[in-house]
């Protein structure tokens, strides 16, 4: 099953393997977005075992929020690759391959529903019925929201509300909050909004950093935290929604 943060796009089952995933044409399941790299990861079987593999991704593949290279996948995991996720669905109980397949670095799981191409207008049409005074699915049920106020540094604005599932900060266009500098990556930021947390993977070992420490692996972000991500400092806060 893909999707586009909350909206379902399509449902696809795996017929065959390896099915690729990216953003060429050539892929089995096309993504339009240029958070997805070219070829970005696919899905192979092991033995009984479905794994999904990371093929180098600019902006990396994560599984259940943790950035992998290759790993198993389970029933209901659910891969990120930029804004949109894909959910492996397999009721049938998962044989471990031999020998057991532990996640090569990282972590990484797929869907066996596929999907294809959602346009930009679309996806922008979608992140505006997210802002809708609803709310976003998945809200906290602390019923507070996360919030990243600039301290130090130039930004497009002073305060950025996290009331997207996923919010993305570097220099890509997609980014929702942007950083400048020849060396920024494209994305450099991860913020992840669970329902009862907010979430920060790094999406590279060692960076960004919270609270004056770089990032590795996952973290919750607390209230009162501060991020330091390309010349600019955050503080994140927690407010009622």
């Amino acid at each position: 099953m893909l999707k586009f943060h909350a909206a379902v796009i399509k449902e696809i089952p795996i017929e065959k393997t390896p099915v690729t995933i990216g953003r060429k044409p050539d892929n089995d399941i096309v993504i339009d977005n240029m958070a997805v790299s070219s070829h970005h990861a696919r899905i192979v079987m092991q033995g009984d075992t479905y794994m999904v593999e990371d093929l180098q991704s600019t902006n990396g593949t994560f599984l259940n929020e943790k950035r992998i290279l290759s790993s198993a996948l389970q029933n209901n995991d659910t891969i990120l690759l930029g804004q949109h996720s894909l959910q492996f669905v397999n009721p049938q109980p998962v044989k471990p391959p031999e020998p057991p397949a532990e996640p090569k670095t990282e972590e990484a799981k797929l869907d066996t529903e596929a999907t294809v191409l959602i346009s930009p207008v679309r996806q922008q049409q979608i992140l505006k019925e997210e802002a809708e005074p609803s709310g976003p699915v998945g809200a906290p049920k602390s019923s507070l929201t996360g919030l990243l106020k600039v301290i130090e540094g130039k930004s497009e604005n002073n305060e950025y509300p996290l009331t997207s599932l996923l919010t993305y900060i570097g220099k890509s266009e997609t980014a929702a909050i942007k950083i400048k500098g020849f060396f920024a990556p494209d994305i450099a930021v991860l913020i992840s909004k669970r329902p009862a947390a907010y979430l920060l993977p790094a999406v590279k070992d060692g960076y960004p950093k919270v609270n004056n420490v770089s990032v590795s692996g996952q973290l919750e972000l607390k209230d009162n935290d501060i991020l330091e991500v390309g010349g600019i400092k955050f503080l994140f806060q927690l407010k009622p929604s």
